[in-house]
């Protein structure tokens, strides 16, 4: 019996229930009780959405999304993809098939000497005919924008390009999910511009659902919704101007924010800055807000 408390969307891809997971302790430390990584998380991911998870390292970010794509199964509770239990091992190649997973080091996911094969290996695996095959990793290079590389040894590749041609390799699976597990962290401020950008194309042209794990504020701001997690824990969950908005309880967690969100919540502590609503997210409104206070306190128009 699961608790009734989890805010189901109207149409969910993945929803997680009373979900629980905890790391054994390791041997040698006497009665030491297992760590609890995941507490008595219950969410809700609609299809469709884009979703950033935050926390500080060991708050438990990575191992949820390892649980949401079916890597790890739940110590007690539950999480279902469309519908499908994770934890029955007759849905996990439709789970699979379903979310796919990018990783932070991308050389760790490369497994052949040529671009176009690397991104045909999934496919390969699933026994598509090799027309079919030809035909997805076409269509995935070129969403990536890497058809010019098909031909590449991907050792030769910078970060970020490697970083497109993995994700081309899970957009050949044909998901309706990707999870990012802080995917841009081993990436220059160049790559990871190319990987948000990706992102946000695979999210608003096709449609797929994303579920983005990072410590980077700048890319949570342009999600849809931004989900905090804390010593396992969701501590947060909304938009990303309501959770910006918090910036005092982000920094009790050990959390940053957008530098402009930091500049406002600064300024806001001298009287003509008070009118400046919180939560501003990028430079360009945050320098508006200003100049606005400028204009005001100078009487020009």
């Amino acid at each position: 019996m699961y608790s009734t408390d989890i805010k189901v969307k109207m149409n969910p891809i993945i929803v997680t229930e009373n979900l629980n997971f905890e790391y054994p302790a390791e041997e040698g430390m006497g009665n030491r009780r297992n760590l609890a990584a995941v507490e008595n998380v219950n969410i809700s991911i609609e299809k469709g959405s884009f979703v950033a998870v935050l926390g500080h390292n060991g708050s438990g970010k990575s191992t949820l999304a390892k649980l949401m794509s079916g890597v790890l199964t739940p110590t007690s509770g539950r999480v279902t993809v469309n519908g499908l239990d994770t934890a029955d091992d007759k849905n996990l190649m439709n789970i699979k098939k379903t979310v796919g997973m990018v990783f932070q080091n991308p050389d760790n996911q490369l497994v052949a000497t040529v671009v176009e094969e690397d991104v045909a290996f999934a496919p390969e695996n699933l026994g598509l005919p090799p027309a079919e095959i030809r035909e997805r990793v076409k269509n995935a290079l070129e969403t990536v924008g890497m058809s010019d590389y098909a031909k590449q040894a991907p050792h030769r590749l910078s970060g970020g390009q490697k970083q497109r041609v993995a994700i081309a390799g899970i957009i050949a699976m044909l998901p309706e999910c990707i999870i990012f597990d802080e995917s841009t962290a081993m990436l220059d401020p160049t790559g990871r511009r190319e990987i948000m950008d990706t992102i946000k194309k695979l999210n608003r042209e096709k449609g797929i659902t994303v579920i983005l794990i990072t410590h980077y504020m700048n890319e949570a701001v342009e999600a849809d919704r931004v989900i905090v997690m804390n010593d396992a824990q969701v501590e947060m969950d909304g938009s990303p101007h309501e959770i910006f908005s918090q910036v005092e309880r982000l920094w009790q967690i050990g959390l940053d924010v957008p530098q402009s969100t930091e500049l406002i919540h600064m300024l806001k502590k001298y009287p003509q800055f008070a009118e400046i609503p919180d939560g501003l997210l990028d430079e360009d409104s945050a320098a508006d807000a200003i100049i606005k206070v400028f204009r005001k306190e100078n009487k020009l128009s």
